[in-house]
């Protein structure tokens, strides 16, 4: 069928092998490729389900995945020349400690959670849990509750796409922000154990000096 410049069907058009198009192409309702997969138009975004199940939904500013999803790479944009505001985290980290520290949460002094990186540490709860549904819901994960987390790192927390208000909505972890926290973390351990290290040693140099000048009697 060749159509020159306009037709309008009232009902349904078959075509069994293929439609090619020269321009644009609108659709209004659902775009099906079988009864159980197609594209639609949901309040402004872009829901794809496939299988009957809700696959991807698209909106402006970004999107969501369901289920599970596979790649080869991923590749997070990092170019400092993308970035302002930089500053060391743990600064960061020790504003977010006056500012949001619970109470009787205070280190003794001394101790290794004494830095901002240690409070940090001793805050965050790991835990174990199961999707209450989804096709991930029979596999246990481990992670970190959203609540609980942005109560000490608010940073790394954000609300999943919803009305803007809604008590309902939804939060979620930017997992790979906390990356740097942990890396921090460890070289702060390295610095400590290295530190311990250093003050083993210098004790095993005294002990083998006092040993020399004041040998144990065997006998």
């Amino acid at each position: 069928m060749s159509v020159l410049d306009f037709v309008h069907l009232g009902s349904t058009l078959s075509v069994r092998y293929e439609t090619k198009f020269g321009s644009d192409v609108f659709t209004h309702g659902k775009l099906f490729f079988s009864d159980t997969t197609y594209l639609e138009d949901v309040s402004g975004s872009l829901k794809a389900t496939v299988g009957g199940n809700s696959a991807m939904s698209l909106t402006s500013s970004g999107g969501t995945l369901h289920g599970t999803w596979y790649s080869d790479t991923v590749i997070s944009v990092s170019d400092r020349r993308l970035k302002d505001n930089i500053t060391p985290l743990q600064r960061t980290l020790r504003q977010n400690k006056e500012a949001y520290g619970l109470p009787g949460a205070e280190p003794t002094e001394g101790s290794e959670s004494s830095t901002a990186f240690g409070w940090v540490l001793r805050q965050l709860r790991p835990v174990s849990y199961n999707f209450k549904k989804g096709s991930d819901a029979k596999n246990m994960r481990f992670g970190f509750i959203a609540d609980e987390v942005e109560r000490v790192l608010p940073q790394v927390v954000r609300e999943l796409p919803g009305k803007e208000g809604d008590p309902d909505r939804k939060k979620g972890i930017v997992y790979p922000d906390l990356i740097a926290v942990l890396t921090g973390m460890m070289r702060e351990f390295s610095t400590q154990l290295k530190a311990v290290q250093s003050r083993v040693k210098t004790a095993e140099l005294e002990l083998d000096r006092l040993d020399r000048e004041e040998p144990m009697d065997e006998s």
